[in-house]
């Protein structure tokens, strides 16, 4: 009688399977695709372990795991990702969030709680400008801070299950009561349907507002009127010698215009400084994502674009990412 194909088995040949062809966390992947398929999280898959798999089962981690053999990234594979705490929707039309972009919602959120905006019960409107939002990580997690921040409780991992769709009076983003607009552009027309849906799903439509657009050029004269409290970006920055050296699953699946930024790296951030000044309310900051290796020169950048003071964040790993400009 033939071995059936239990979740430990599975685990052990998928993980194997993926080390052998050089995929990065193998055994990360091999969780990640099996929870996809058999509807549950990780820690499931270890009280389960002697769950045999069906045959329907069987033929869908099959066409997956040789995918995932490729390089394709399982982020992709499985369309979603997790990101300060909450989990997203995820495709092929824009880039894999990265741990290091929580250095600059942190940061965000830094800036907010010194000027005294998360207070507890607080109803001063908060406007922010999210650049290059992609999957609207950035917006949604800063979003969802403010929110958490003034009702005095810790941010919530919310997922799937605990969103409310648009319209069905979600508490955790009642613009009424912590009125909160941060707008968030793309100049990907998929990615920004991409970062609706999340917010949608996520409850947060009352207080991200998602458009298509290069840049500053997506917003009215009444938003530039107002001011930004915060303006985030994170845009292209990989240099184009750099994106010949990536990795084969970013350089072949992840879409190369989110990525690279030109023969150093800052096409895109120059505009992004450049435009900031003009768009920043008093006592607010701009946060752009930077490469490691371009702190001294985003430093200059702000500084010529009239910055009075700039500075560079570090990750998680100890690695200059965040540009911080202050007019």
């Amino acid at each position: 009688m033939a071995e059936s194909w239990t979740t430990r088995r599975l685990r052990a040949w998928i993980a194997g399977f993926l080390g052998e062809r050089g995929v990065q966390a193998p055994g990360l992947s091999a969780d990640l695709l099996l929870g996809h398929v058999l509807g549950c999280d990780r820690m499931a898959l270890y009280m389960h372990a002697d769950r045999p798999a069906s045959p329907e089962e069987l033929a869908q981690l099959r066409a997956l795991v040789r995918r995932a053999g490729d390089h394709e990234p399982v982020q992709y594979l499985v369309g979603k990702w997790g990101f300060h705490g909450c989990e997203l929707e995820l495709d092929r039309s824009t880039l894999i969030p990265r741990p290091c972009t929580e250095t600059l919602v942190d940061a965000a959120l830094a800036h907010l709680r010194e000027r005294g905006l998360l207070d507890q019960g607080t109803g001063c409107p908060i406007r922010a400008l999210d650049l290059c939002t992609g999957s609207g990580c950035i917006a949604i997690a800063i979003a969802r801070g403010i929110h958490a921040a003034r009702r005095g409780r810790r941010a919530l991992a919310w997922s799937t299950t605990d969103a409310q769709p648009q319209g069905s009076g979600d508490s955790h983003a009642d613009a009424a009561n912590a009125p909160v607009r941060i707008i968030a552009v793309d100049i990907v027309p998929a990615a920004a349907e991409l970062a609706r849906r999340n917010v949608q799903r996520l409850g947060l439509a009352a207080s991200v507002d998602v458009r298509v657009g290069d840049l500053d050029a997506a917003l009215q004269d009444g938003d530039v009127r107002a001011g930004f409290d915060l303006i985030c970006a994170n845009p292209p920055y990989v240099t184009s010698a750099e994106w010949e050296a990536l990795d084969r699953n970013v350089r072949e699946y992840e879409p190369r215009s989110a990525l690279e930024g030109g023969a150093d790296g800052l096409d895109v951030v120059r505009r992004v400084v450049a435009a900031a000044p003009a768009l920043l309310a008093p006592g607010g900051a701009l946060l752009c994502e930077i490469g490691c290796a371009q702190g001294d020169a985003a430093v200059a950048l702000a500084r010529a674009a009239g910055f009075a003071g700039a500075s560079v964040l570090t990750d998680h790993e100890g690695l200059p990412r965040v540009l911080r400009a202050l007019p």
